[in-house]
Parts: C-alpha cells; sequence; structure tokens
C-alpha cells in the first residue's frame, strides 16, 4: 500500500469517476486505475462498485475511505511542518465552526493569526455539531468550534469549553406574531428546530411543560443558512443561538422575541483529536480561538 493508492482511493470517490479523478490529480486515467487495483489487491477485498450514480465506495470501501482521509491529512501535515523548518512557510488550517462560533469568535481569532502568520490559509467549514464532528475524525478539518453533539459520543476527542450565549426565540422582524410575549401565541405557526435534546427537538418538550400542543415542526435545519432563509421567507419560528444572529437582527431582519422559557446557553467547545497532533499552525490558531473567548466567559 502506497500514499498514492489511498490519495487516488479518495480522488475517486470525492469525483465520482475515475476520469474526473485523474483530471483532478493531472494523472492519466490508467495511472489511476492501476493504482486502485493496486490496492484492492493489497487488501484483498473490492472497494468500489460501479452504480448509476457512477463510482462508489462498498462498505468496506467507506471504512478504509475514513482511514485513508486521516492517513492522507497527517501526511500533508508532516510535509507542511518539514516544509516550514526548511524556510517555507505557506500552509493551510482547515477549521469547522458553529454559525454561534463564526458570531462571536472568527473575527478576533483571525485578525490576531494573520498578525504573526500572514501567509497561512484558512479554510472555514460551517455546520452543525454532528456533521462538524464526523469531518473531524476524518481529518477533513484540523479542529472544530461548536456545540457538543446530543446524540453520539465523542470519548474519542478532547473538549475544552470556551464560551457560551443564549438561546432564544427568532422570527422575522415582520412576523405577524413579531409582537407575541408567550409561547401560546406561537402555537398555529411552524417551527423551524436545530437545537435538540436527547428526546428530540426541544421546542416539543417546551409546549408539552406549558400544557400547550405540540408544535408544527416543518424543518430540522443543520444548515445555519438555511435556517435562516426559510426564517426570511416565511411565517415560521425557530429556537437558536442570539449572538449567532445577532447581526441580522441589528440589520432589521430578524426579531428576538422577549419570552423568557428559561433556555439553557448554548455553550461553544474547542474539540480537538485526542490521537493526532496539531500543527504549529493549527494549534496557534486554535490558541487564537482560546483569546478571543476569555472576554465572554460567564
Amino acid at each position: 500500500m502506497r500514499e498514492a493508492h489511498l490519495r487516488d482511493l479518495i480522488a475517486v470517490v470525492e469525483t465520482g469517476s475515475v476520469r474526473s479523478a485523474a483530471r483532478t490529480l493531472g494523472l492519466a486515467q490508467a495511472a489511476v486505475s492501476k493504482n486502485l487495483t493496486a490496492l484492492e489487491k493489497s487488501l484483498g477485498v473490492p472497494l468500489l462498485i460501479r452504480s448509476a450514480r457512477g463510482v462508489e465506495p462498498t462498505e468496506i470501501g467507506r471504512m478504509v475511505l475514513r482511514r485513508a482521509r486521516v492517513i492522507d491529512a497527517e501526511l500533508r501535515n508532516l510535509h507542511e511542518e518539514i516544509e516550514r523548518f526548511s524556510g517555507e512557510h505557506h500552509s493551510q488550517v482547515k477549521i469547522g465552526l458553529s454559525a454561534t462560533a463564526e458570531a462571536m469568535l472568527l473575527s478576533e481569532a483571525v485578525a490576531r493569526f494573520r498578525d504573526c502568520r500572514p501567509n497561512t490559509q484558512i479554510s472555514v467549514y460551517g455546520g452543525r455539531s454532528s456533521s462538524t464532528i464526523a469531518a473531524l475524525r476524518e481529518a477533513r478539518i484540523d479542529f472544530a468550534v461548536s456545540p457538543l453533539p446530543a446524540d453520539q459520543s465523542i470519548t474519542d476527542l478532547h473538549t475544552e469549553r470556551l464560551c457560551s450565549s443564549d438561546l432564544g426565540i427568532i422570527v422575522r422582524a415582520d412576523h405577524p406574531a413579531a409582537d407575541a410575549r408567550d409561547l401560546a401565541s406561537l402555537v398555529p405557526y411552524g417551527w423551524l428546530y436545530s437545537v435538540q435534546q436527547s428526546g428530540g427537538p426541544m421546542i416539543v418538550s417546551l409546549m408539552r411543560k406549558q400544557g400547550l400542543p405540540d408544535p408544527t415542526l416543518v424543518a430540522h435545519c443543520n444548515s445555519a443558512s438555511a435556517l435562516v432563509d426559510m426564517l426570511l421567507q416565511g411565517d415560521y419560528v425557530a429556537i437558536n443561538s442570539l449572538a449567532a444572529l445577532e447581526p441580522l437582527r441589528q440589520r432589521g431582519l430578524l426579531k428576538f422575541l422577549p419570552i423568557d422559557l428559561d433556555l439553557p446557553l448554548a455553550v461553544q467547545y474547542l474539540i480537538t483529536p485526542t490521537m493526532r497532533p496539531l500543527t504549529a499552525a493549527a494549534a496557534a490558531l486554535a490558541a487564537e480561538f482560546r483569546r478571543a473567548s476569555r472576554r465572554l466567559r460567564r
């Protein structure tokens, strides 16, 4: 098994075909096919199947792919560190952030980081904690700043509490219930939800606690942009981190309803792999997120 074998497997799965992978890698199609055959031969199992959707990994192929991504990322990190010590200072840090972390911490952390590492490129990936954790485990990102997922164990990862923000009920500024002062006034409207508890969407337990009918659940929005778009385009209601949407409230697009439901805080954690060291650049950026969070702790 060689580095090129794993590299080509990743490329084929991500592009959907051997031809597209070869084009992306700048290689001959025959060379990519040869590497895939050699990899399957070395492992003794088929890794890919052809379907109407293109080339897809088998069940074992998906398992190999997860490990291949980690190995590939570690090799790239190794090359970057060697180049840095050899006088080359260009590197890349990939991070996964919740919408709240973006709003509260990103600008300050990046500004300070670039003061000392102006040649380092930063790639920011959004999304909910479940998808961020998956990307971290497969080494597609170096670290994450997000809430802890409620639906999975993360004992294989190191977590460090950074800061927190309030949760609240949000509607668009000209929503028919923009002047609502209690939860009962919101019963007729559909709910978008991202905040969940172990038993399901938080709004369900809140409605039941007040003896109200179960809410009409319209969509589970793992995407912050989808949540915002639906709020702005329809008569929907959502519970979300207020800090994440504060810029839109300040612009007069969204409104936070003054309904006190004694909601828990949305806590942001720095999440790093326990078995994979951060590169020097990633460690420096993580330190700036810690620094930016200090003024927000409570």
